[in-house]
């Protein structure tokens, strides 16, 4: 499965035609996608609202973009400024996490409701996260137990659940890829629709600017959509087994095992090379679980992403850390304070 996916992913991101089978099934993607956005658009199929302002943060391209760390980013920054946070995760990949919403507990795992919920129920204790494959029924739960403002992780595709503010993500590396719609190509919607969203994140350094220029253009649009760009920074990391502190710099020179099931590990990968430490991959697809057991020892240290370490139990092997990710955006604090003034009338 794992290179299966990577073969796909080489056609998306590379320099060759897919294959004319490929091209002929994202033909027909793209007419039930089209067929589908006409019928919200003219009412045939209602859309629905909640009380409450609702951001939706979405990529166009199947995979990881950085939703997931820019959905607690936001959150934290409302948290701090009163507001109730309500979010929803479609539990992906949780066994009991698709018909009817649910909002999770400090005790629920992530083999019921899918890492990335659990993670974020985790990571933000003064959030509410309710998991549901029908968003609109999930808000509908979270505006019923005190949200005052809701973010979707996920769900620009989701037409039934109205938002006022959509938010696309995209890998500053990858961009959108060969620019055809699944399977020939990453993209969920058509290259037009960034024209549509409230705001673009660059996933990447400053240089995203000119790619994502450049690339737009040789699709034949100029999106006029505001964008900003992320990084996403890993300088800190814990020791799962007594929580101590420890700096990335204080493994330079080391040999290193990096668990990152998530859609664009190379990046991770690089950015802890940057330190001088030398990285051995552990194969994993996105969302995907290893006996980790099997590659611990005392000599030899395991990292892992926090979404990643939802899914094991304690006792984790010795040596074993999780990356504590932060996100800055742009290039000062300029642009972050730019970045906030978006959402003051949220």
């Amino acid at each position: 499965m794992i290179n299966f996916s990577r073969k796909l992913e080489e056609v998306w991101y590379g320099d060759k035609k897919p294959a004319y089978l490929l091209i002929i099934l994202s033909k027909l993607f793209s007419l039930i996608v089209k067929v589908r956005s006409s019928l919200y658009k003219s009412g045939v199929l209602k859309v629905r609202n909640v009380e409450v302002p609702v951001i939706v943060i979405g990529n166009l391209t199947a995979g990881g973009t950085g939703k997931t760390p820019f959905t607690i980013f936001l959150s934290e920054f409302f948290d701090e400024n009163r507001k109730k946070v309500g979010i929803i995760s479609r539990g992906y990949k949780g066994r009991r996490s698709s018909k009817d919403p649910y909002i999770l507990s400090e005790n629920d795992n992530a083999i019921d409701f899918g890492d990335e919920a659990v993670y974020l129920s985790r990571r933000l204790s003064n959030a509410m996260v309710c998991v549901c494959k029908d968003k609109y029924r999930a808000a509908q739960m979270l505006v019923k137990s005190g949200a005052e403002i809701i973010i979707s992780d996920d769900g620009l595709q989701h037409y039934k659940l109205g938002r006022d503010y959509e938010i696309a993500v995209v890998d500053g590396s990858r961009l959108l890829g060969n620019q055809y719609l699944l399977p020939a190509g990453p993209l969920r919607e058509n290259v037009s629709r960034i024209d549509d969203v409230d705001l673009v994140l660059l996933n990447g350094g400053y240089e995203a600017y000119s790619n994502w220029e450049n690339h737009l253009h040789s699709a034949g649009t100029w999106n006029i959509t505001p964008a900003f760009n992320f990084t996403i920074n890993n300088k800190v990391l814990f020791n799962l087994n007594d929580n101590s502190k420890h700096d990335l710099s204080d493994f330079t020179g080391k040999t290193v095992q990096v668990l990152a099931g998530i859609g664009n590990p190379e990046r991770l990968y690089k950015d802890i090379e940057k330190y001088g430490i030398i990285v051995v991959p552990i194969e994993i697809e996105d969302h995907g679980v290893v006996d980790i057991n099997i590659y611990s020892d005392d000599v030899t240290p395991l990292f892992m992403t926090p979404k990643d370490a939802v899914k094991y139990n304690k006792p984790f092997p010795k040596n074993t850390f999780v990356l504590d990710p932060y996100i800055e955006i742009g290039e000062d604090k300029g642009d972050e304070y730019a970045f906030f003034t978006l959402f003051d009338d949220l």
